[in-house]
Parts: structure tokens; C-alpha cells; sequence
């Protein structure tokens, strides 16, 4: 392992303290029924796996919510977004949340074939669960977001599930939701740095190397309605966010941008409607994002 990645693991380790604390602060919501640690891929690697949310007393089928969650393609589980898809679940959703391999075990191409890998079997099982498979929105949160994204114009082009080998899972979505979603790996300076090397050492010479970027994958797709959240505080994903959202608009994809200023005289931090799912603010984004996913199903 290189020296850079040895840090960057180390960073992680500090973040992972401070998300424990939050995770241990917040409460989980009761009435919900757990399906637990289901194998995607069944080769026995633990981040192979999803748990599934929903309303104990559900009756019929429910709209569906699959989240990806985030941690800069280095860190992080299902744990991770646990509390963020109960409270999802409790609303009325079946929700499907899953882990994926973790840079540098892999890159972002081997993550991109575990979600895809997982919308297949997700695909194949739904009738197992209260799930109206009409009624499928996905979510993801930074890193995470990046892979909702990708994945998304992965259900659509062929072209693309070509260069990124992965198979075709089948899915339709209804929606898309995306949390401060990273939307270019080839920015320069230091976050440029980092997000390239995610992509493996030898990224240019790849076959995506000319698709590291939304802008350069968004004209092979035609993307679901889409709702994008940011927040003032949002130093990692505010001005990517924006940009993603004025260009998929920019295509005619139906778009809504929840951009919070501060809340409460507070600048609101990075994916806050993930880590805080229950705070004020939290439940804003949420609710209006559940609402946008609602007028689709409607239609």
C-alpha cells in the first residue's frame, strides 16, 4: 500500500470515531421489521451484503428507496446509513440498504460492478418483500452519490455498461436522490488528487478514463427525475452539487435543488439529512425529497 493511501486510510479511522459517537447519540426508530445481512454476491465477503427495511405493519406493497452509502470510496458500511434508512423505512418505503468493497482492496469500477450486482439480485428478489417494483427510487450520499449517478446512466447506456463491464440489471428507476454527490474525479488540487487515485494507479490508462466525470458520462444517459440536496456548510459537496444540478437540467431532466442556507442561524454540514436524520433540518430535506419521489409515483 502506498504511503498516501496508509494516510488517507488513518484520516478515515478518525472519521469513523466521530460517526460512532453520532450513530451511539441518535435513537432508531421502533415498528420497523429487519432483514438483515443478505448476500448479494454469496462469496462470503461481508461488504457483499444488504439489510431491508420496512413498516412492520405494512400491507401490500411499498415504494422502494435502495442507498448507497457514502465515506470517500475508503470507509464505511450499511451501518454507516443504518439510522438514515430506518427513518426512511418508517415513513412507508421498503428500503434496501447495502455495503460495497472498499478502495484500495479495489477501485471505483470493482464498487460500480458490486451496486450494479446488487440491483440485479435486488431486481430478481423483490417479490420476496412489499415492494412495488413500479416505484424504485435511488439514493446516495458523496462517494456514494457519485455511485447512484454513475449507476443510474449505468441502467440506461449500454455503451457505458460496456466500457464499465457490468451487466444489466433491469431496473427502472422512478427517481433519483443524490446527497452532495461528488461529481468530477478530475478536478485538480488536493481533492483532485485524492479522487483520481480512487480510480486506480493506473487510471489513464483505463477504459473509463474519459468517463471520470458527470459531464462526461450525462450525454450517453437519459437520467430519472432528479433531486439534489447541499447545504451552506457543504465545503465538500456544495459547488458540485450545483453543478450537477444545472446540468442535468441543462439536459431537460426534471431537477429540484435543495440548497440550505443556514438553518436556524447554523451552517449546515456535509450530507446532514444522512448524519442527522432526525434533526430539523434533516426531516425538511427528507420530507421534501419523499415528496418529489410521491408526484413521480402519482404520475
Amino acid at each position: 500500500m502506498s504511503l498516501f493511501m496508509g494516510l488517507c486510510q488513518l484520516f478515515w479511522k478518525s472519521v469513523e470515531k466521530s460517526d460512532a459517537k453520532n450513530i451511539a447519540s441518535q435513537s432508531e426508530p421502533e415498528g420497523i421489521r429487519r432483514i438483515c445481512d443478505t448476500p448479494y454476491i454469496d462469496d462470503g465477503n461481508p461488504l457483499h451484503l444488504f439489510d431491508v427495511y420496512y413498516p412492520e405493519n405494512a400491507d401490500g406493497k411499498l415504494p422502494v428507496i435502495i442507498d448507497i452509502h457514502g465515506g470517500g470510496w475508503m470507509y464505511g458500511t450499511k451501518e454507516l446509513n443504518k439510522i438514515y434508512c430506518l427513518n426512511l423505512a418508517k415513513r412507508g418505503y421498503t428500503v434496501f440498504n447495502l455495503s460495497y468493497r472498499l478502495v484500495p482492496e479495489v477501485t471505483v469500477y470493482e464498487q460500480l460492478r458490486d451496486v450494479m450486482s446488487a440491483l440485479d439480485y435486488i431486481s430478481l428478489h423483490l417479490e420476496e418483500y412489499p415492494c412495488d417494483s413500479n416505484s424504485i427510487m435511488l439514493t446516495g450520499d458523496s462517494a456514494g452519490g457519485m455511485l447512484a449517478s454513475y449507476c443510474a446512466a449505468l441502467l440506461e447506456s449500454e455503451k457505458l455498461r460496456d466500457v464499465f463491464k457490468t451487466a444489466d440489471p433491469g431496473i427502472k428507476l422512478k427517481t433519483l436522490l443524490l446527497t452532495s454527490p461528488v461529481a468530477s474525479a478530475k478536478k485538480k488540487g488536493v481533492i483532485g488528487f485524492y479522487t483520481k487515485k480512487m480510480w486506480g494507479k493506473n487510471y489513464k490508462n483505463e477504459a473509463g478514463y474519459n468517463y471520470m466525470n458527470f459531464d462526461e458520462i450525462a450525454p450517453l444517459a437519459v437520467f430519472p427525475p432528479t433531486c439534489l440536496i447541499t447545504s451552506s456548510g457543504d465545503t465538500l459537496g456544495l459547488k458540485q452539487t450545483v453543478e450537477q444540478a444545472e446540468l442535468l437540467r441543462n439536459k431537460g431532466t426534471e431537477t429540484l435543488l435543495l440548497n440550505y442556507p443556514k438553518y436556524d442561524g447554523v451552517d449546515l454540514p456535509h450530507v446532514f439529512s444522512v448524519l442527522a436524520s432526525e434533526s430539523k433540518a434533516g426531516i425538511d430535506a427528507i420530507e421534501k425529497a419523499l415528496g418529489f419521489f410521491e408526484k413521480h409515483i402519482e404520475r
